[in-house]
């Protein structure tokens, strides 16, 4: 199972979901940040703008493939937010700083 949303402050986010274990009914979730729409998530390759592209592994594991993809989907917009605030010349409002992982 996999998706693509956005855009979320000019970046798309493709994510996926897969069984860990065959038969096990526990699934991790995996997200990438691109610079432009891809057709899939397994189409989604990573460019070399700095801040703009990330491939992200889920929070754990889950019952569903579906709460697999949005933990992977929201570490990937936790990503985004600094990013793009950075990419405009924002910092972070309590310490002047732009955050470090972009």
């Amino acid at each position: 199972m996999d998706r693509v949303t956005g855009p979320f402050d000019g970046r798309w986010v493709a994510s996926s979901a897969s069984e860990i274990g065959a038969g096990s009914g526990r699934y991790l979730g995996f997200a990438k940040v691109c610079c432009s729409r891809p057709g899939s998530f397994w189409l989604a390759t990573l460019c070399e703008q700095p801040g703009c592209c990330a491939h992200l592994c889920g929070g754990g594991l889950f019952d569903t493939p579906q709460a697999a993809m949005a933990s992977a989907e929201l570490l990937a917009a936790n990503h985004i937010r600094p990013c793009a605030a950075m990419a405009d010349g924002r910092a972070d409002g309590a310490t002047g700083a732009v955050h470090a992982a972009c």
